[in-house]
Parts: C-alpha cells; sequence; structure tokens
C-alpha cells in the first residue's frame, strides 16, 4: 500500500513532483487556496497555461495570476461556469487586466476537463482549448504584459472594486496537471501536454516540480484515474 505524506500545517511551503497527485478543495470557501510561486517573476509578453479540473456545476475561478492584496484584480483569470440545465455546455471567461471573452465549450461535466489558454501580447490574440479543441481566436488586452511579482493562485478570483477574494467565485472540486509557459505553444505541443507526456513540463509553472503553498482547507490527495 502506497502511503502519501501530506503537509497539513496551514500555510507551509512545499516543493514536490506533483504527477501522481491533484489538489482537492472540497467546499466553497475564500479561505481555502492554493499559492503558486513561479520560477520567474517579471513580466510575460505571451503565455501558455494549462491545467485539468473536475467539477459537478457552478461558477468558480480556477487559475489567477495574483494573490487577495494584489492590485490589479484580475491581472489573468481562467473562470468556468457550468450549470445543470446548459450540459454538456459550458462557459469559460477569460480575464486579462480585469477585461473579459467568454467562450462556450463542450465537455462531460463528469469526467476530468483538460485546457489551455495561449495568449501574445504582440496582437491579443487568444486561443482556448478543451480536451483538445481549439475554439473561435479571440482578442484581449493587445499590448499588455502580465506581472508575474504576486504569484499565482489555485481556485479564487478577486472581488470588483473590493479587497479580498470574491465568495461567489470560490471554486469546489479538483485541479491538477498545472503548467504554465512564457511563450505560446503549438498545437502538437498542446495535444502533447493533454496526453501528459512527461518530457514537457512549463518553465513558469511546472506541475513536476512545484513551489506551492496551501491556504485553508485544501487537500493534496492521489490521483484516481
Amino acid at each position: 500500500m502506497r502511503v502519501l505524506w501530506l503537509f497539513l500545517i496551514v500555510g507551509s511551503m512545499a516543493q514536490e513532483d506533483m504527477d501522481r497527485n491533484i489538489f482537492f478543495f472540497p467546499k466553497r470557501s475564500v479561505d481555502d487556496y492554493v499559492l503558486l510561486t513561479p520560477t520567474m517573476t517579471g513580466s510575460l509578453n505571451k503565455f501558455t497555461v494549462c491545467l485539468r479540473s473536475y467539477a459537478q456545476h457552478g461558477r468558480s475561478a480556477l487559475f489567477i495570476v495574483g494573490n487577495p492584496e494584489s492590485k490589479i484584480h484580475n491581472m489573468f483569470v481562467i473562470f468556468q461556469s457550468t450549470l445543470p440545465y446548459s450540459k454538456p455546455y459550458f462557459d469559460s471567461s477569460i480575464y486579462i487586466n480585469n477585461s473579459q471573452v467568454s467562450i462556450t465549450a463542450k465537455a462531460d461535466i463528469l469526467e476530468w476537463i483538460h485546457r489551455c489558454v495561449t495568449w501574445d501580447s504582440d496582437t491579443g490574440v487568444l486561443q482556448h482549448w478543451v480536451n483538445g479543441k481549439v475554439s473561435p481566436l479571440a482578442v484581449l488586452q493587445r499590448g499588455f504584459s502580465i506581472d508575474l511579482q504576486d504569484g499565482i493562485s489555485l481556485g479564487q478570483m478577486r472581488r470588483n472594486g473590493a479587497t479580498g477574494w470574491d465568495p461567489q467565485a470560490s471554486f469546489q472540486g479538483e485541479i491538477s496537471d498545472v503548467h504554465m509557459w512564457n511563450e505560446v505553444l503549438s498545437p502538437e505541443t498542446i495535444r502533447q501536454v493533454l496526453l501528459n507526456n512527461r518530457d514537457i513540463n512549463g518553465n513558469v509553472i511546472s506541475w513536476r516540480s512545484l513551489s506551492y503553498t496551501i491556504k485553508g482547507d485544501v487537500i493534496v490527495q492521489p490521483k484516481l484515474y
């Protein structure tokens, strides 16, 4: 029987290969999130973010550049909205500098959803991939740059015009395979990330060498798939 040692001290820092693990958010709460430490803290003019999530329905944030005290509320956010009457479709809202685009995609909510978001500041072109299929292109915040100095958070989103996390956006469910690159990945590379190719890892955030701090009640669990 494989024994998994968990770091359950609130606010403790860990660095490990998370390839066989997930973050489990058992309830919706502004007290529960994971703060990731990127390998670089400069500004990004282009990037790719990929992750997997598993949640039944509701409105919740998955990934945000920043923390509860960041001056820019929504530097970059991946937000999902899944409602019972809309199955198997769901909406993803992508925020850059508090501006957003909403993209509708199709996936079975009782399966893990793998998504990647790419963005290039030179053109503003944004791509949204869901389970290997790309949505129509969008343009968002051409000429802006993403500042990583406040870190990256999982499971929360800033409240517009107020301090702290938005309680209506707190995530409940499972998150895994989080990677971030300082470049726009090619379609073939994104397909390899979908297949969980161990040779392809983010150079800003790598799930296989992850520096993170758990805040509140978030549990590291073994993958069951």
